[in-house]
């Protein structure tokens, strides 16, 4: 017993002997305030119209009925003071600051987006600025859209397209 704890202590002492290298570690990284949420109502949302007859749009500039819809992003953090929101879909060949019928047949006939006043169109890669609402922190868009024709020539069919949103925070 004695001979194993002979041996047993030349390691030790070479174990609390040994020098320990140290070296220093630099973590670092960004905290963000975290989005505001985008409400169920505006994820996915379709805007219907009536159903438009055709012989109704024979000049230039002729439209639907508006369709009020808004967009709401609400949960937003108390540093967030305003929201951007630009709109991207296909522009109209004749009229390019008109959204295009991309995805249906009815042919001489684009979607024009506008405030719910109709006093500023928002175009295809057009911008809208809302402010956040300091007390409930939330944003609304009021926007209406409408079928138009920037031809007066027009053909029956199916009318859709997609506009995709994109949010910038401020």
């Amino acid at each position: 017993m004695t001979q194993q704890i002979i041996k047993i202590i030349p390691a030790l002492v070479g174990l609390w002997f040994t020098q320990a290298l140290a070296t220093d570690i630099t973590i670092s990284g960004t905290v963000v305030a975290s989005p505001c949420a985008v409400d169920t109502g505006t994820k996915d949302q379709t805007v219907k119209f009536e159903q438009a007859r055709a012989v109704n749009f024979t000049n230039v500039g002729d439209a639907s009925e508006w369709q009020d819809f808004e967009l709401t992003l609400s949960s937003c953090p108390v540093s967030t003071t305003q929201i951007t929101a630009t709109f991207t879909g296909n522009a109209d060949n004749d009229d390019p600051t008109k959204f295009a019928n991309a995805q249906g047949d009815a042919t001489g006939m684009a979607l024009q987006i506008m405030t719910r006043d109709h006093l500023t169109e928002i175009n295809p890669l057009g911008s809208l600025a809302a402010s956040v609402d300091i007390h409930n922190h939330q944003a609304t868009f009021p926007l209406s859209a409408r079928m138009y024709t920037p031809t007066g020539h027009v053909t029956a069919g199916e009318f859709n397209t997609t506009v995709q949103l994109t949010f910038t925070y401020q």
